[in-house]
């Protein structure tokens, strides 16, 4: 994961559990109409941290969709309980080919 500040970049190489899945997610794909449609997926950590972690989910770009919340925690007694993102679709001027985009 990164960080940055103006001036300051950090980057933290996580050298534990190497080649394994840090989050579990309930889903691949999603599923939604274009105009205010929703779908969701649950996110869980795959093994119990020391402390908090915080996991930020983001679109690629939000004038196709939308998540909330904007940010998922979890701590050392929740880190086994799927926690909900809702992706919602934002309705544009575009014509999708097939009345579908990825």
């Amino acid at each position: 994961p990164e960080a940055s500040r103006p001036g300051v970049s950090v980057t933290v190489t996580d050298d534990d559990k190497a080649n394994k899945a840090a989050l579990v997610v309930s889903k691949s794909m999603l599923s939604l109409a274009e105009a205010d449609g929703t779908d969701t997926y649950t996110v869980q950590l795959a093994s119990q941290p020391t402390g908090n972690v915080t996991v930020t989910p983001i679109s690629e770009d939000t004038r196709t969709a939308t998540v909330s919340p904007e940010t998922l925690t979890f701590t050392t007694e929740n880190w086994n309980s799927g926690q909900e993102v809702t992706v919602t679709g934002v309705d544009d001027d575009l014509v999708n080919e097939g009345g579908q985009r990825t």
